[in-house]
């Protein structure tokens, strides 16, 4: 019976592997690895930021779906170093790695789930110091980008409330095998102190009005929770729409509807 290649990536994980030496150098060098930083990598794949990183570290864990590409980590020369999690990323509690030291998160997340995964990440903050991920492009652009611009919404305000999010670089197709469709981006997310339980779940009801509604007036969309004269009062413009109010806006508009 013929065995299995473990080295080619499969369409249902959205693998696409990163090879090229000199972008995995530079993530390396975006996250400055010390010895004895608690490292977990989402996606390893076939190890090459993997094994980049333990020449920093003195070991990893990883978190890898693929029994395939697990059984390869688990039988390469620096196995000793690696802690490998067989499961799916989204469903993983971050908190159980968690050892009194905060945990730096690296990954070159699967397009379909990138979106997702950040938000699960984000809600073990607490636990972490940084992450650098890779994204496609258009999702790192919209994680970062500012108001008053076509592609700052839901996904921007959410993030950069709870984290501060910096794209760092760019990375072309043909650093991967297979090469995707679309140009990839790492950004570095730091997460903030975490917002109390009322007011983070505010948030995200405030969000979701505002921008199912993002060519309304923020008066229209969130009329139901505020007056005009209570915006007025949060020196809030009611005639704004979502995507003219900043962070700080929107967390006071929460912050606001949790004291009502």
């Amino acid at each position: 019976m013929q065995k299995e290649r473990t080295d080619r990536p499969r369409k249902r994980f959205s693998q696409n592997f990163l090879h090229d030496k000199n972008i995995i150098n530079k993530i390396v060098g975006a996250i400055k690895p010390l010895e004895d930083n608690h490292v977990i990598e989402i996606g390893p794949g076939q190890g090459a930021l993997t094994f980049a990183l333990l020449q920093k570290l003195s070991q990893i864990e990883v978190i890898e779906i693929d029994r395939d590409l697990v059984k390869m980590l688990r039988e390469s020369a620096e196995r000793k170093k690696i802690l490998v999690h067989q499961t799916d990323a989204l469903k993983f509690n971050f908190a159980s790695s968690y050892r009194h030291k905060k945990m730096r998160i690296v990954g070159n997340l699967p397009y379909h789930i990138s979106t997702p995964l950040i938000f699960h990440l984000i809600k073990f903050g607490e636990y972490f110091d940084d992450l650098h991920l890779m994204v496609q492009k258009e999702v790192a652009d919209r994680i970062v980008s500012k108001p008053n611009s076509k592609i700052y919404g839901r996904l921007s305000v959410s993030i950069q409330a709870r984290c501060t999010a910096e794209k760092l670089f760019d990375v072309k197709p043909n650093a991967f095998y297979p090469k995707p469709k679309v140009v990839s981006s790492v950004i570095k997310i730091s997460p903030k102190a975490p917002l109390d339980k009322t007011t983070d779940a505010q948030l995200n009801q405030i969000l979701i009005l505002a921008f199912n509604q993002r060519r309304k007036k923020i008066s229209n969309s969130l009329k139901e929770s505020f007056t005009v004269d209570e915006i007025k009062k949060l020196g809030i413009d009611p005639k704004s729409r979502p995507e003219n109010l900043t962070v700080d806006e929107f967390l006071r508009l929460s912050q606001a509807g949790v004291n009502q």
